[in-house]
């Protein structure tokens, strides 16, 4: 009877393992997901704000007649 216990105990922790590697890896993937979206937004916002300060300095020496 101990084995057929001891069986039983150790299907129970390959169980949860398993269990455990596929929530990781799901997610593991949506917080890469989440992360990356983040990570372009902020990206999108710093080149436009340094596009926005290149033209406004740039059209302010050029003497164009902009103000």
């Amino acid at each position: 009877m101990s084995n057929s216990g001891g069986r039983n105990f150790l299907a129970s922790v390959i169980g949860w393992l398993i269990v455990a590697i596929i929530v990781w890896v799901l997610f593991g993937g949506i917080f890469g997901a989440i992360r990356f979206i983040i990570r372009m937004v902020v990206f999108l916002v710093v080149v436009g704000t340094l596009l926005s300060l290149y033209f406004r300095l740039r059209g302010n020496g050029s003497g164009s007649g902009k103000s």
